[in-house]
């Protein structure tokens, strides 16, 4: 580490320009101060007082300065309504809106909406299970903020992405032992079997074999992995930020009728349909919302939505059929 002496005069002349323009900094301990720099300045490859790493000297006094604040929000805020033309003035302002903090409340929804498409279903839904895959990926969001803040490049959101997708893939791999793989089979299958159910057709295995590209071994091994886990319909997987932003597209039931009837015959029948129900259709399917945003808009547990959800889907292929 260069010399403490250096640095510390450094951060005291800067600190100093600083209270000049936000009051509320009288506010914070400068004896406790420095010390917080000094062990954090080696880490932010804070060496010296070399002009070039002015804006990151910012960024590290700043953020202990919050800390130490008794009234962050007050600094927040002044902060926020900061007007200058200085470079340290725009470099406060800026170091603002990338806070950690700031970074994490401003992209919560990130973290949910990735945990509602790598969430791993089974047959017995277990919400506890979604909200730890949640509770995954706001600790690695946090993680995303934290090293962003120290070195920002880009839109954060691309920053964060892979890190929360890789922290969720890890939980995926410690709870789930079927390899992606085969979940991916399964879901092939799920949605081959659902197929079959709305056509009303009927597949003998070796046609169903055929269909997957599947020798009989491997068909036969992937019946076997479906009785325990499930046919895997609602995993998808190599999601990719743009997708996580966009209407859930998955193909179901509905969506499934909605290839094969014409639009007259369905509006006719949405036309005769009744809440809840209705909404929930309208929702799903032509607001193209997700499972979790609809159970969320109509306060309903998981649950109760979904079976709400498979009632409505009853209702809607019985007005279908009547025409």
């Amino acid at each position: 580490m260069g010399d403490n002496s250096l640095i510390r005069a450094h951060f005291m002349n800067l600190w100093q320009q600083c209270r000049s323009l936000l009051e509320t900094l009288a506010l914070v301990d400068s004896a406790q101060l420095l010390p917080k720099i000094e062990a954090q300045a080696e880490g932010w490859n804070i060496e010296d007082a070399n002009p070039a790493r002015e804006r990151d000297s910012v960024r590290l006094l700043i953020l202990i300065a919050r800390d130490l604040h008794p009234l962050p929000a007050r600094l927040d805020r002044q902060l926020a309504a900061l007007e200058g033309t200085s470079d340290l003035a725009r470099t406060l302002h800026d170091s603002a809106q990338i806070m950690p903090h700031k970074l994490v409340e401003s992209h919560w929804e990130l973290v949910r909406k990735a945990a509602a498409r790598y969430h791993i279903p089974s047959k017995v839904e277990n919400e506890a299970e979604f909200q730890e895959l949640q509770a995954v990926g706001r600790e690695a969001l946090f993680r995303a903020a934290q090293k962003y803040y120290k070195k920002p490049r880009g839109p954060f959101k691309s920053f964060a992405w892979p890190l929360i997708r890789q922290s969720m893939r890890e939980e995926q791999a410690r709870r789930h032992p079927v390899p992606f793989k085969i979940r991916k089979k399964l879901a092939a299958l799920g949605a081959l079997r659902e197929e079959a159910r709305l056509r009303e057709l009927t597949f003998n295995k070796d046609e169903m074999r055929a269909r997957l590209k599947m020798s009989p071994e491997e068909f036969h091994e992937l019946l076997q992995i479906e009785a325990i886990w499930g046919n895997g319909l609602e995993f998808e997987t190599e999601v990719e930020l743009e997708d996580i932003e966009a209407p859930d597209h998955s193909l179901d039931q509905l969506s499934m009728l909605l290839e094969i009837e014409d639009q007259k015959r369905l509006d006719h029948a949405m036309a005769r349909m009744i809440d809840p129900e209705k909404t929930l259709i309208h929702q799903l399917y032509f607001e193209e919302k997700t499972l979790r945003e609809v159970a969320e808009e109509m306060q309903l547990s998981l649950p109760s939505f979904k079976k709400l959800h498979k009632k409505a889907l009853g209702e809607m292929k019985r007005l279908l059929n009547r025409g």
